[in-house]
């Protein structure tokens, strides 16, 4: 996502959804509206008031409970870490998971365990195993 980040701006957003749910100015008042009559009915049901102002909330808070973002972004360089620090929403409200490299021992040895039970000639196993680590090392 670092290099698909055209605008900055962009983030600014993300950071605001991902901190209060929602996106400031995203509707106007009539589509508001039509947000909190579309949750009228199950609004109805759960005991909120049909007001204009609880219906919006109650569609807020649902449109939280349902939300997932994934963002990818590279972990070298400073970008992520000034990103991190301009945008807190992004560390703050985000499960953050780290993927690194394979050493090529484990790729060789993982290639190996799956291809045991396939019927290949063992003169060709061998370069086989080595394009599945080239594959997964080059990809």
């Amino acid at each position: 996502m670092d290099a698909h980040v055209i605008e900055e701006g962009f983030l600014e957003l993300i950071n605001n959804l991902l901190s209060t749910g929602i996106v400031p100015a995203l509707f106007d008042e009539d589509g508001k509206k039509n947000m909190g009559d579309l949750v009228r009915d199950e609004a109805k049901k759960q005991g909120i008031n049909e007001t204009k102002e609880d219906l919006w909330s109650y569609f807020l808070e649902k449109t939280r409970d349902n939300l997932h973002i994934v963002l990818a972004m590279s972990p070298a360089g400073d970008t992520l870490r000034i990103r991190c620090r301009n945008f807190p929403g992004l560390v703050n409200n985000c499960g953050i998971n780290w993927f690194f490299s394979w050493p090529t021992e484990a790729l060789v040895s993982v290639a190996k365990y799956y291809l045991e039970e396939v019927d290949l000639p063992n003169e060709h196993k061998e370069n086989i195993i080595i394009h599945i680590v080239l594959v997964h090392t080059t990809v």
